[in-house]
């Protein structure tokens, strides 16, 4: 009997709050399900409680259910250490880790994923956060996706000069359950890039 492959672990985690983890997060786990056809698990490792929220939207429940499958996408809103082993041992092929941001201190746990995904945003009144986190990110420089979801293309070629870090611009996409064309070829490229 063939032994069956570790899942593959996604670590989602924002320069600060709203640089877009979680809608990102959304994203990449409704692209592995319904174009890479794998079982995809989304943990909340955060203190947020979004996921509670669109748990509750699109089930119409208010009670834990764990997990909360959306378009075959299954969804724990309370995630930790427990919720991961117990998705490692399950026929997950992804599991996809929201961090929230780094205030949220769950650094270990991103370093941890086998792929970490780093957004970011290039607003004027959002940069602290990544010149903040400038020294930390270096760590990753070379291994990680840095990502962008908002702000001006001067600002990020600028981040780059400075810190020589490469953000990626996001496509816009306004509803994370619906992968358009051009989203769908960004997160290929992304989901290629897990080797």
């Amino acid at each position: 009997m063939a032994k069956r492959q570790a899942p593959h672990t996604i670590g989602i985690m924002g320069a600060g709050p709203g640089c877009g983890a979680t809608h990102f997060t959304l994203l990449l786990a409704n692209y592995l399900a319904a174009v890479e056809w794998k079982r995809t698990a989304v943990l909340e490792w955060n203190d947020h409680h979004e996921l509670k929220e669109l748990i509750g939207v699109c089930t119409g429940t208010e009670e834990d259910l764990k997990p909360a499958s959306i378009l075959d996408v299954d969804y724990f809103c309370d995630g930790g250490a427990e919720e991961l082993a117990w998705c490692m041992d399950k026929e997950y092929e992804c599991i996809l880790m929201d961090f929230g941001c780094v205030q949220d201190g769950k650094k270990a746990e991103f370093l941890q994923c086998s792929q970490k995904l780093f957004l970011g945003a290039f607003n004027e009144w959002k940069l602290r956060y990544l010149i903040a986190q400038k020294d930390w990110m270096l760590k990753g420089k070379g291994s990680w996706n840095y990502l962008s979801v908002f702000g001006g293309e001067e600002a990020k070629k600028e981040f780059k000069r400075r810190f020589g870090l490469p953000f990626r611009s996001v496509p816009y996409a306004p509803d994370a359950f619906i992968i358009q064309r051009d989203m769908a070829v960004f997160l290929k490229t992304i989901w290629r890039e897990k080797q």
